[in-house]
């Protein structure tokens, strides 16, 4: 028998050789880990000796492993509860200890993804806004737990990677951690934490610059338009790709399509999640980028993670861009990432109104803050928590005047105001900014608008019959002042998508 199992690991080296020889938890896990609570927790690794007998033991829990013939083993702990109680994950074969890993808690998982906005490090939301300080000093959360993927992809960016490139611990939120986290992320975690009052943990697999199609499965390139952009990358005709119709600019390895998937996500896809918080569309949206169909590229990342995930109803947090003077293409992006709330299971939090300058506000306090409430109130069901700012419905004519519906108005709709690194500061007037009208000819005219009860009501002495409205549209609407009675501010919207600009040379054509 001992003769055999040797000759079994021999093989398991040789057709296998990328993989430890010993057997070893999957790279996700490491000493500090989160576990998702729930029905069914899965647990995985490598290494294992297929005519072995395993065992996953965690605290009182015990799981029979099933080990596959390339070495590859899997168990399931049924019905974990929310505990901070730190306990060893430990695999037995036989009965006997071969690989334990310390202090793992069972709480919330979110997975972070997007690109620089969501990369942006507490330390440099802490330079560009001092009011952050206090909140890095107060950060004495262990039960908020971190790890960074930073995996690069792979030469074949088509191929999937079965486990991540490296293990690592992860990180608990401490006030000497913490400036290395994902700012966004860190806030929004703690936010849950701390409502919730149970662990928390973020697994950030964000890159700066990237667009959102190598985060995008390959298998979910499957609508015409996607399969054309899939067809494009893979033929290298980069060129014809950057000029298809809400096409991509693909300016190195790590945009293709499927490829960040392939080398950060794909290894992940049984790690269980409560959802997904994603802050993306700037490289969809920049200088000489198509963002036109950017709602349907959501809509297969949506499918193509809660496909692999196996469950339809993995929510989707998003955020929604803020203003940026020098990207006309902004203005697009946020009408498709506004249409996006289409997919089911999915929240936006707005960010129109978050000043700061350059193409990364620092304020990722706010930003965090507002991804958390959606997560409070669609996901935990906390119903208290207000998720959304204000949301057009629709509007009708009444002579020369236009009558916008609003939802989500929680208090009536307001006027406001939002200085820097602040709270909202609200106004008595009914008077509100950044709406425009069109008429039949498309041509778009500044409107004065006024607040009344679920509605404003929306005019310009230019245009005596308008037919199409609109509200922040444009790429840095300070100003943009309406707001619900909770203090979340309303998205940007156009009714009419035809007239909306999407680059530099103005309207859609």
């Amino acid at each position: 028998m001992k003769m055999k199992r040797i000759i079994a690991k021999a093989l398991l080296l040789l057709f296998c050789g990328d993989l430890q020889s010993e057997p070893h938890f999957a790279s996700i896990f490491g000493d500090n880990a989160v576990l998702q609570s729930g029905p069914s927790t899965k647990v995985w690794g490598f290494g294992a000796d297929p005519s072995g007998d395993y065992t996953l033991q965690f605290g009182d829990r015990s799981a029979e492993a099933t080990v596959l013939g390339n070495g590859l083993w899997k168990a399931t702990l049924s019905n974990l509860p929310r505990s901070a109680d730190p306990k060893e994950l430990t695999l037995l074969e036989s009965g006997k200890a071969v690989v334990s890993l310390r202090d793992i808690v069972v709480g919330e998982i979110w997975l972070a993804a997007g690109q620089s906005n969501m990369q942006m490090q507490v330390k440099s939301m802490k330079k560009d806004m001092p009011p952050a300080q206090d909140w890095v000093d107060s950060a004495s959360l262990p039960q908020v737990r971190f790890r960074r993927v930073n995996d690069h992809v792979l030469s074949d960016s088509k191929r999937e990677a079965t486990d991540l490139a490296t293990s690592a611990p992860w990180i608990k939120m401490s006030p000497e951690s913490v400036p290395e986290f994902s700012a966004a992320a860190a806030v929004f975690a703690r936010q849950i934490a701390e409502e919730l009052q149970c662990p928390v943990g973020i697994i950030d697999v964000s890159w700066g610059g990237k667009p959102i199609e190598p985060f995008i499965p390959r298998k979910a390139f499957t609508p015409p338009f996607l399969s054309r952009i899939k067809e494009l990358a893979d033929e290298n005709k980069l060129d014809d790709l950057k000029q298809l119709r809400g096409g991509v600019i693909i300016r190195n390895p790590e945009g293709y399509p499927g490829a960040i998937f392939n080398a950060r996500i794909a290894p992940l896809t049984q790690y269980g999640l409560a959802g997904f918080i994603w802050y993306q569309a700037e490289s969809n949206a920049g200088k000489g980028e198509d963002p036109r169909r950017y709602r349907h590229k959501m809509a297969a990342l949506a499918d193509g993670w809660r496909a692999r995930w196996k469950d339809d109803s993995l929510p989707l947090l998003f955020v929604q861009l803020p203003s940026f003077p020098k990207a006309t293409g902004w203005i697009r992006a946020r009408e498709e990432q506004r249409l996006s709330l289409e997919i089911p299971h999915t929240s936006m939090a707005v960010t129109i109104d978050i000043r700061g300058e350059g193409i990364h506000p620092p304020d990722k306090l706010e930003v965090g803050k507002r991804l958390a409430r959606c997560a409070l109130k669609n996901t935990y069901n906390i119903k208290d928590i207000v998720a959304s700012g204000p949301r057009c419905t629709g509007h009708k004519a009444n002579g020369s005047k236009l009558i916008v519906r609003f939802s989500e108005t929680h208090g009536g709709l307001r006027s406001g105001n939002r200085p820097l690194f602040s709270a909202v500061e609200f106004s008595e007037t009914k008077d509100v900014k950044w709406f425009e009208v069109a008429g039949a000819d498309g041509e778009w005219h500044e409107a004065s608008a006024h607040i009344a009860g679920e509605t404003v009501i929306v005019a310009s002495d230019q245009e005596p019959s308008p037919v199409s409205v609109r509200y922040a549209c444009g790429t840095t609407p300070q100003g943009s002042n309406l707001y619900n009675g909770a203090g979340l501010p309303a998205s940007p919207f156009c009714s009419d998508l035809e007239l909306l600009e999407w680059d530099d040379h103005g309207k859609e054509k």
